[in-house]
Formats: C-alpha cells, sequence, structure tokens
C-alpha cells in the first residue's frame, strides 16, 4: 500500500513531495533490515569517514511517529532497535532477556558554509554483551529483535535570505517503523525542479536503503517511489 502527494511551495519556490508505503517483511527480514541500516548504510552518512560523525545527516524529529508499539523518540533519534538476547543455555534453548539500543544525533559543529557535523552517541540497556558492536546487532545470534526504527534527515546548503547568505537546512528525510512483520516508510523531499523529485538518483544513501528494503520484503520501493513520481 503506498500514498503520493506532490505540491508546490507557493512561498518558497519549487516543490514538497511526500512518498508513504506499508510492506511486509520476509521470515527474517527484521534481521535484515537492522543489519542493513547498521551495518551498510552508515559508513555513507559521514562519506566514510569517522564512524562517530554523520555529515549533513541527523536523526529525526521526535514527532515523526509512523508505528505504534515503540517508546516515542527523543530528539534527534537515529535509531531504536530492542528485542531478546539469549544469556545462558537453559535446556535445549536459551534464557532470554530484553535489551534495547537507541542511537542520538545531537548537533556538534557546521563545517564551513555548507555543511554540518552531528555526533553519534549510542545508549544500550539490557542483556547484549558489552563486547557486542552496534553495528552488529541484526547479524549476531543468539538475538530476536522485536521492533526497529530509523529516521534520517538530510541537510543541503540552501540560499537564505535570513543569512544572506548559504546555510545547511533539512531538505529531505526517510522514516521507517518495523513492529513484528510490518513495515512503514515515510519519505519527504523539497525540490526546486520536477527534475530533482527523483532521490533514488540524486543521493547514493537512497539507492542503499532501497537495496536493504527490497531484501527485507522482496518488494522494490525503489520502484514504487519512481513510479509515483512519473504519474505526478
Amino acid at each position: 500500500m503506498t500514498d503520493f502527494k506532490l505540491s508546490r511551495n507557493w512561498i518558497l519556490g519549487g516543490y514538497n513531495l511526500e512518498f508513504e508505503a506499508t510492506y511486509a517483511l520476509r521470515v527474517g527480514g527484521l534481521s535484515d533490515l537492522i543489519d542493513g541500516f547498521l551495518r551498510t548504510l552508515a559508513p555513507l552518512l559521514n562519506d566514510g569517514g569517522d564512524s562517530d560523525e554523520l555529515k549533513d545527516f541527523k536523526g529525526r524529529n521526535p514527532n515523526d511517529l509512523l508505528l505504534p508499539g515503540i517508546a516515542a523518540p527523543q530528539t534527534n533519534e537515529l535509531f531504536r532497535v530492542g528485542g531478546v538476547c539469549g544469556v545462558e543455555k537453559s535446556g535445549d534453548d536459551f534464557t532470554w532477556e530484553p535489551f534495547e539500543v537507541a542511537g542520538y544525533s545531537p548537533f556538534k559543529r557546521f563545517d564551513g558554509a555548507h555543511h554540518i557535523i552531528h555526533e553519534l552517541q549510542t545508549e544500550r540497556a539490557g542483556s547484549l554483551p558489552a563486547w557486542l558492536p552496534t553495528r552488529l546487532i541484526g547479524f549476531a545470534a543468539p538475538i530476536r529483535p522485536k521492533f526497529f526504527r530509523y529516521g534520517l534527515e538530510h541537510f543541503e546548503s540552501v540560499l537564505t535570505f535570513m543569512s544572506l547568505g548559504y546555510s545547511p537546512q533539512v531538505r529531505q528525510s526517510f522514516l521507517l517503523d518495523c513492529v513484528t512483520d510490518t513495515v512503514v516508510i515515510k519519505i519527504k523531499h523539497e525540490f526546486r525542479k520536477r527534475d530533482e523529485a527523483n532521490l533514488f538518483e540524486r543521493l547514493r544513501a537512497y539507492c542503499v536503503i532501497g537495496e536493504i528494503l527490497e531484501k527485507a520484503t522482496g518488494l522494490s520501493v525503489r520502484r514504487d517511489f519512481e513510479a509515483a513520481v512519473a504519474r505526478s
């Protein structure tokens, strides 16, 4: 199920786009989502540089919720994942205890007039072993994830009348909420010209997001998005 909206911005010029979609996950799809976002996408958020920094990206606005069942986000929450982890053998199975991990992106500094840097801070609670890197949570066993949320806002350098110069401003956002076997995504995009509507052609991060979602759902989010843009 998808929903698409395209409107003109009559005050600032250009267009505003919103795309929302709901998909069912494949078996093991939740682990694929977590692994893809925390291990594959993460290096792209700072051009392959310091893994504790995000260049021109930050986490979501706390008012942006798509699904109930996950604790309300704090400001600049990049991701939140929770589930149970097997802590010791109990007969033929493990003793399972809950865990939760969240990543936040507070402002760190400006990088010249065109870029902004946020710092990645991670908080962990519960049963995960201290030696397990956060980026491997979706890949490691014995872990049974129960939910995953990811929110990404992207800055572009924009000429503003208020500052009489350029400054980085949020122009795109990607939200994902996943509980059990259902994943909901929402994309927002502000752009000047109609030929700039396709985010999957403009930003490498969105190409990778599309690949991660296709692996987890068996469906092409990019194809659905591009079809909606073509019809608009």
